[in-house]
């Protein structure tokens, strides 16, 4: 069992890596129903009901790529994205772990401080199936 290095955890969209990245993280979640009854000896009963999630992704602000106009256009123009998030087993040997799914561009933030980097982050809230492919290339 190999362990994923997180370096190689990005975001894609489009098709295309987002440059300059630094974080990323991937959350998906499934509200309840709540199907409790008189027969239900006092203890709540659940069924499932609609599965959401988001991506948030983070790096540095460059002037040769960046990431927030990507972003940018997809938000100014109220359309959705391709997401692709995970590990392209790229060479013999190692595996793919990547969710697939469209989403919308929710929030993007820029930030700097004084003698310090330029950052952004971004929110993609997430619309229809969400699919994870876990090839095993080994």
């Amino acid at each position: 069992m190999a362990i994923f290095n997180g370096t190689a955890y990005l975001l894609k969209v489009g098709g295309t890596a987002l440059p300059d990245q630094t974080e990323g993280s991937i959350s998906l979640s499934m509200e309840t129903r709540d199907v409790t009854t008189k027969t239900s000896a006092g203890f709540r009963e659940l069924a499932e009901a609609t599965r959401s999630g988001s991506i948030s992704v983070s790096g540095l602000v460059a002037d040769d790529t960046d990431a927030v106009t990507t972003l940018m256009t997809s938000f100014t123009a109220r359309s959705t994205v391709a997401c692709v998030f995970g590990v392209d087993g790229t060479s013999a040997g190692e595996d793919d772990h990547n969710f697939t799914a469209t989403g919308y561009v929710t929030s993007i933030e820029t930030s700097g401080s004084t003698e310090d980097n330029v950052t952004y982050s971004a929110t993609i809230e997430l619309t229809g199936a969400i699919t994870l492919d876990s090839t095993d290339e080994a």
